[in-house]
């Protein structure tokens, strides 16, 4: 722009110049002293900066050329802020109330079963071989058979017992004697007492009183034979047992 001011004064002058030559008629043109008209160092200016106009060079008002930026129709893609969703309260969860829980019903206490039959002799044994009594060892079938003279085939279960010592005569036979049997047990346990005593008179009077004190009791098919001091005690739990 400022170069187009600059070419427009040069060539006003140029016209005028032209003429004052030609109004001068025949009278010798004064001696030209041409003077170099001065150069103006032309500098680009810069978009945006303010440009100074030259000495005597009217400011016009020039549109600027520069085109408005025209409006995009491409739709606007920022995406909007998001705002914060509500965060829902929360509902105090509601739980049942625990049902009251029955107090359980007493069960009844059974009732003691009654022992079995097969168990009575082993049981009367055990209460016997509590109380203070000296040492005994078992006796097999066939030396209970001998010295009783008792056919084992006639006892549904028995015990005898004997002491391990041959200065004592503490001896015990508990049985079960099978139906119409009885009568030929008992016979055989006082053939066994018979031959105590006499063996017994003969050597030790403290412990031949023991086989002349011995109790025979029977209970049903139950047979208790006792040479002890403590016989009369035996005989007391024989009696809980089978009666």
């Amino acid at each position: 722009m400022t170069r187009h001011f600059l070419a427009l004064a040069l060539a006003g002058t140029l016209a005028l110049s032209l003429l004052a030559g030609c109004s001068g008629g025949n009278s010798e043109p004064a001696p030209e002293t041409s003077t170099p008209p001065a150069t103006e160092s032309v500098t680009p200016s810069l978009p945006g900066s303010t440009e100074t106009p030259a000495p005597g060079v009217e400011e016009t008002d020039t549109p600027d050329d520069t085109p408005a930026p025209e409006e995009s129709d491409v739709p606007d893609t920022t995406t909007p802020a998001q705002k914060p969703s509500p965060t829902p309260s929360a509902q105090p969860s509601q739980t049942p109330a625990p049902k009251p829980t029955p107090a359980p019903s007493a069960k009844p206490t059974p009732a003691p079963t009654p022992t079995p039959q097969s168990n009575v002799v082993q049981s009367v044994w055990n209460e016997i071989s509590a109380l203070d009594i000296p040492s005994l060892s078992d006796v097999d079938a066939d030396t209970f058979s001998t010295l009783y003279g008792i056919d084992t085939g006639d006892l549904t279960r028995f015990v005898c017992k004997m002491p391990m010592m041959n200065v004592q005569a503490t001896e015990f036979f508990i049985a079960e004697v099978k139906e119409g049997k009885m009568d030929a047990v008992k016979a055989g346990v006082e053939a066994r007492q018979a031959d105590l005593e006499e063996q017994w008179s003969q050597y030790l009077p403290e412990q031949l009183e023991l086989v002349q004190n011995y109790k025979l009791v029977t209970n049903g098919n139950y047979i208790l034979f006792a040479i002890s001091d403590q016989a009369d005690k035996a005989v007391e739990l024989f009696n809980r047992y089978t009666k």
